[in-house]
C-alpha cells in the first residue's frame, strides 16, 4: 500500500513538473506580439473598430491568466485616424484554478492614462455609433445569445465573480456637439474601488474636474461611497454617499460655490424602484434633508418623498451662487426663508404638496410646483396670513432735490397748460407672456400693497397658449371691496385686452389721497367698469378703449366746486345785480351722485348724470376725450323747494326760479377738471329771456283778471298760446 502511494505521488509530481514545463515553454516560445495583425483584423471584423497596439503585449498563464497592453488606440473603422479612445497602460489577470470551480477571480484591473474623444456631428450622429458588429451579424448573434442564455440560465446563476480592485488613473475625456457648439471635458479623473464581490460592500472613490465652454464652467467632483451589487436580483446599492462639488464660472458670476450631497441610494430593477434616503444637502449656507423614491421605473414613473429646508438667508444664497440680489424696499427682506413639503411627481413633473413655506415670518401653505418641465408649467395654490408685499418691491425713487413734492391741490390742478401726451412705449412683455403656462391661486388674510392694507386678498390666474386670464383679483380696501377680472390675448394682432372691474362702498377721498391725486370728490363710491382695448402702450389703449361704466357716490361732496356760488352768479346775472359776499362753502355737498357712460374709441359719453344736493338737483351730460385728455361737460342746476329769498338780494330766489335748470359748463383738460367749471353765460342769457317772457305773461294775466273777471281764463289761454308761438 505504501509502495502504491509512493508511486502515485511520484506520478502526480511528474505531471505537475510536466505541466510547469509546458507552461514555461509556452510563455517562452509563444509570443502574442507575433499575432498583432490577426488581433487587429479580428477587431475589424467582429467589432468594426480600428485597434492600434503600439506597445508590446505582455502575458502570463499560471497561476494568473494575465495580460498587459501599452499604447492601445481605438477608432471607428470609417475614421481610423480619429481615435475614440487611447489607453496608455492596461493590465488585468484571471486566476486559473478557480475557473474550474466556476469562480471568476480577477486581479487588479488597471487602466492608466486613459483618453476619450467623443464627437457628435451637425446631423446628430456620434463618432462612436458605427462601432460594433453590422446589423445582420448582430441579428444572428442575438439569436445565438438568446438561445445560449436560456440553456445556461441556471448554470450562470451559480457562477461567482470577484475582482480584487479597479483602478483608473489619469483619465480624461472630451465631448463636442458640433450642432450646438457645446464642449464638455473631464480632466484629472481617477477611480478606485475595493474588492468587487457580488453581495459584498466595497469602497468607491472618484475624483475629477468637469469643464464646459458654453457657458464657461468648472466643476470639481469628489465622490466617496460604499457600493454593493447583486446581479441576480438586479439590485445596486450605494451607502454613505458623500458627493462634494465645487463649481465656478459664468453661471455663478465667477464665484466659487460649494455643494455637498450625502445619503443612501438604491436601484432595485427587480422591484422597479429607486430610492435616495437619509438625504442631506448643503448649498452655501442652505441645509436641506429628506428622501425621495421613484417607482414604476419601466412604465409611468412616479416620484414621492419629503423635503425639509432649514431657515436660511435667501439674499445670501443668491449672492453665493453669483445671482443678482434684488433691491427691496425693506433691507432685510428675504433674509429668513424655510420650507417643509411632501414631494410628488413623475418623469415630467415635480410638485411640493402639503407645503409650509415661511418667508420673513409669514407662513404660506398649500402646493407649488412644475406640472410639465418642457412647458415650464407652473402650478400653485397657496394661502396664508399677513404679507407685506411692499417690502419686496424695488425701493422708492429718491426725489432729485430735498424739497418736498408739491401736494396736488383740492379740485385738481389750476394750470391751463396742455398735459404731456400719453406714452407710446411698450408696456407688456408680450414674448414672455405668450410663453407662460400658469395656473395658480393666492389667498391671504391681509396684504400690504402700495402702502394700503387689503384685507382679505384673493388672486387667481391662468395663462396658457398665449392667453392670460386674471380670473379673480378681490379684496377689501378703503372701507369697501374691489373685484377685478381681466384677459390679455397675445395671439391677436394687435394684442387685445379686456377688463371688468367692480368697486363697492369705497371711500373715494381715501383713494385720491393714497395715490397723490387731486382731491375732487369724497363719498362712498360704487363703480362698475367693463372695457376692451388693443395694442401695447398707454396711447394705444386710450385710442382703442371701448365699453361701458356706471358709478354711484353716496353722502359726498364735490371738492373745490362751489355750485351754490355759481348758481347765485347765474341768478344775479338774470336779476341784473351784483353779488356781494361769496355764497356757499368751498365744497358742494351731495346726498347722491351717479351716472353711466358709453366709451367708444377713447371718448367717454355720459347723458344721465344726476346729483342730489340740499335744495338743488343737478343734471349733467357731456364727453371726456381720453386721447386728447380733454372734457366738455354741461351741468344743469335745478332749484328744488327752497324759494325763500337768500340773504343776498342779487341771489334772491322766488317761485320764478323753481324748476329752472341753471347752466354750468366744465370745459378744459382733465387735470383741472373741477376748477374748469363756470357759469354758462350763453345759457343764462337764454334763461333770462325765457324768464322775462314768463314775467310779462304773468303781468298781462294779472291785468286780465282785474279787467275781465270771469272772461279772463279764455283770454288768458289765447295769450298763452301767443307766447308759446
Amino acid at each position: 500500500m505504501k509502495s502504491f502511494a509512493k508511486v502515485l505521488g511520484l506520478v502526480v509530481f511528474g505531471v505537475v513538473l510536466l505541466a510547469a514545463g509546458v507552461l514555461f515553454f509556452l510563455t517562452r516560445m509563444f509570443d502574442p506580439n507575433d499575432y498583432k495583425d490577426e488581433i487587429q483584423q479580428a477587431a475589424r471584423e467582429q467589432a468594426n473598430i480600428e485597434l492600434t497596439l503600439g506597445g508590446d503585449i505582455g502575458w502570463s498563464l499560471f497561476p494568473w491568466l494575465g495580460i498587459e497592453l501599452e499604447d492601445v488606440g481605438v477608432a471607428a473603422l470609417d475614421a481610423p485616424d480619429d481615435a475614440l479612445a487611447q489607453i496608455g497602460n492596461l493590465g488585468l489577470g484571471v486566476e486559473v484554478l478557480p475557473l474550474l470551480r466556476r469562480q471568476l477571480r480577477m486581479s487588479d484591473v488597471i487602466l492608466d492614462n486613459v483618453s476619450l474623444n467623443l464627437v457628435r456631428n451637425a446631423e446628430g450622429r456620434g463618432n462612436w455609433e458605427s462601432i460594433g458588429a453590422d446589423q445582420e451579424a448582430e441579428a444572428a448573434a442575438e439569436e445565438e445569445v438568446a438561445q445560449a442564455e436560456e440553456e445556461s440560465a441556471e448554470e450562470g446563476r451559480d457562477f461567482e465573480v470577484a475582482i480584487e480592485s479597479v483602478r483608473i488613473t489619469n483619465a480624461r475625456g472630451r465631448y463636442e456637439d458640433l450642432a450646438s457648439g457645446q464642449i464638455l471635458q473631464l480632466e484629472d479623473a481617477n477611480l478606485t474601488t475595493g474588492a468587487l464581490i457580488e453581495g459584498e460592500p466595497f469602497d468607491v472613490n472618484f475624483l475629477g474636474l468637469l469643464t464646459a465652454e458654453q457657458p464657461a464652467l468648472r466643476v470639481r467632483i469628489d465622490l466617496k461611497t460604499l457600493a454593493q451589487f447583486d446581479f441576480e436580483l438586479e439590485r445596486y446599492q450605494l451607502d454613505a454617499v458623500d458627493l462634494k462639488v465645487d463649481a465656478s464660472g459664468e453661471p455663478f458670476s465667477g464665484r466659487a460655490l460649494a455643494m455637498q450631497l450625502q445619503g443612501d441610494a438604491l436601484l432595485d430593477l427587480g422591484a422597479n424602484i429607486a430610492e435616495f434616503n437619509q438625504m442631506r444637502l448643503s448649498v452655501a449656507d442652505l441645509r436641506a434633508t429628506g428622501q425621495v423614491r421613484a417607482s414604476e421605473l419601466k412604465g409611468d414613473m412616479r416620484l414621492d418623498g419629503r423635503l425639509d429646508v432649514a431657515d436660511f438667508d435667501a439674499r445670501a444664497l443668491l449672492a453665493a451662487i453669483g445671482q443678482e440680489v434684488p433691491e427691496t424696499a425693506r433691507t432685510g427682506a428675504l433674509e429668513s426663508v424655510a420650507l417643509s413639503s411632501v414631494i410628488s411627481g413623475s418623469a415630467t413633473s415635480l410638485m411640493l404638496e402639503e407645503l409650509k413655506l415661511l418667508v420673513d415670518g409669514t407662513e404660506l401653505t398649500g402646493s407649488l410646483g412644475i406640472a410639465d418641465f418642457e412647458r415650464q408649467a407652473l402650478r400653485f395654490d397657496l394661502s396664508g396670513g399677513a404679507l407685506n408685499l411692499d417690502d419686496y418691491l424695488p425701493p422708492a425713487q429718491e426725489p432729485a432735490t430735498a424739497e418736498a413734492a408739491p401736494q396736488a391741490p383740492s379740485g385738481g390742478s389750476r394750470s391751463d397748460a396742455a398735459p404731456e401726451g400719453w406714452s407710446d412705449e411698450e408696456v407688456l412683455p408680450l414674448q414672455a407672456l405668450a410663453g407662460l403656462d400658469v395656473d395658480g391661486k393666492l389667498a391671504l388674510e391681509e396684504v400690504q400693497l402700495t402702502g394700503q392694507t387689503i384685507k382679505p386678498f384673493i388672486a387667481s390666474a391662468v395663462a396658457r397658449d398665449g392667453k392670460i386670464q386674471i380670473r379673480q383679483f378681490d379684496g377689501g380696501v378703503f372701507g369697501g371691496r374691489f373685484s377685478v377680472s381681466a384677459e390679455i390675448d397675445t395671439n391677436s394682432t394687435p394684442v387685445s385686452l379686456s377688463v371688468a372691474k367692480q368697486l363697492t362702498g369705497m371711500d373715494s377721498l381715501a383713494i385720491q389721497q393714497a395715490y397723490d391725486m387731486g382731491e375732487q370728490m369724497r363719498g362712498k363710491l360704487d363703480f362698475n367698469l367693463d372695457v376692451t382695448a388693443s395694442g401695447n402702450s398707454i396711447k394705444r389703449w386710450m385710442d382703442t378703449l371701448n365699453g361701458s361704466a356706471r358709478f354711484n357716490v353716496l353722502e359726498g361732496a364735490l371738492i373745490g366746486v362751489n355750485l351754490e356760488q355759481q348758481m347765485c352768479e347765474a341768478i344775479a346775472l338774470v336779476n341784473r345785480k351784483t353779488l356781494g359776499e361769496p355764497r356757499g362753502a368751498e365744497d358742494t355737498p351731495f346726498s347722491a351722485l351717479g351716472g353711466s357712460f358709453r366709451i367708444v374709441d377713447g371718448k367717454v359719453r355720459n347723458d344721465d348724470l344726476l346729483a342730489a344736493l340740499p335744495g338743488l338737483a343737478v343734471k349733467g351730460k357731456g364727453e371726456v376725450n381720453l386721447p386728447q385728455q380733454r372734457m366738455d361737460y354741461r351741468l344743469g342746476l335745478l332749484i328744488q323747494g327752497d324759494s325763500a329769498p337768500l340773504p343776498d338780494p342779487a341771489c334772491a330766489v322766488n317761485e320764478r326760479y323753481v324748476n329752472v335748470e341753471w347752466p354750468v359748463r366744465c370745459q378744459g383738460f382733465l387735470h383741472n377738471a373741477a376748477s374748469s367749471c363756470s357759469v354758462d353765460r350763453d345759457g343764462v342769457q337764454r334763461i333770462a329771456g325765457q324768464l322775462l317772457g314768463n314775467e310779462a305773461q304773468r303781468k298781462v294775466e294779472e291785468k286780465l283778471e282785474e279787467k275781465l273777471g270771469d272772461k279772463a281764463p279764455a283770454v288768458r289761454d289765447a295769450i298763452r298760446s301767443l307766447f308759446d308761438r
